[in-house]
């Protein structure tokens, strides 16, 4: 009797268990299919790493990592020397005798970054391609029996000598500029005018300086030349 009700009980034991795995077997599909974080994970865009994205560049685009060519700096290098002298121009004009225009323009630093600036320009524009035939053309400018007006045409056809050029011309206006700056900031001469032509067409203003240092009766300009008494 004993082992009959351990077997029906038994019996009653496994049916009820089936019935618990038909059971959750029945509804967990269901919740599972109808959970978010199912449906999240299902749609989900699937994301691949892009060619220019590589571990060595730290998560940043290959393309910001490549060196930039030789044009491409000559380019860069033209940029900064055609808008840096702006701001120290405007300086001069503006605030001559301002503490600030003394202190970035006073020192000769200024005209050296720029300077250095051309140099690798020229470096750079030396070392591409055609740069030997523009020196032959270059020749021809100091020629006297040639046109000279002629061999400059042929020159500025060529990019990377305007990218040379170009600069050349602004900083050397500014090195000008900055003479007449300082000789009326010792002798007391009004610059603005003078300054004003020497950035725009540079040598006029150099003849402008010196017409008002006459007619103020301060004499020519000295440009750092002192005659000695002897």
């Amino acid at each position: 009797m004993r082992r009959m009700i351990l077997s029906t009980t038994g019996v009653y034991a496994a049916i009820l268990f089936l019935t618990t795995i038909d059971v959750s077997a029945a509804f967990t599909p269901t919740i599972w299919r109808s959970s978010p974080a199912r449906s999240i994970r299902r749609n989900a865009p699937s994301f691949q790493t892009p060619h220019s994205f590589r571990r060595n560049t730290g998560g940043v685009p290959q393309s910001t990592c490549l060196h930039l060519t030789g044009q491409e700096l000559i380019e860069a290098g033209v940029s900064f020397d055609t808008f840096a002298p702006q701001f120290l121009w405007l300086l001069m004009i503006a605030a001559p005798g301002s503490e600030v225009t003394k202190k970035v323009m006073g020192p000769l630093t200024p005209m050296l970054g720029l300077a250095a600036v051309h140099l690798c320009i020229v470096l750079l524009a030396a070392s591409q391609e055609g740069a030997l035939s523009q020196v032959l053309i270059f020749k021809e400018v100091f020629d006297p029996s040639l046109s000279q007006l002629g061999g400059m045409q042929k020159l500025f056809a060529f990019q990377n000598f305007v990218a040379e050029e170009w600069p050349h011309v602004l900083i050397w206006d500014l090195f000008v500029g900055r003479a007449v700056w300082l000789d009326g900031l010792s002798r007391g001469i009004d610059t603005r005018v003078a300054l004003s032509f020497c950035n725009f067409i540079g040598p006029p203003g150099l003849l402008i300086h010196t017409a008002t240092c006459l007619l103020s009766g301060k004499g020519l300009p000295p440009m750092g030349f002192e005659e000695k008494e002897t």
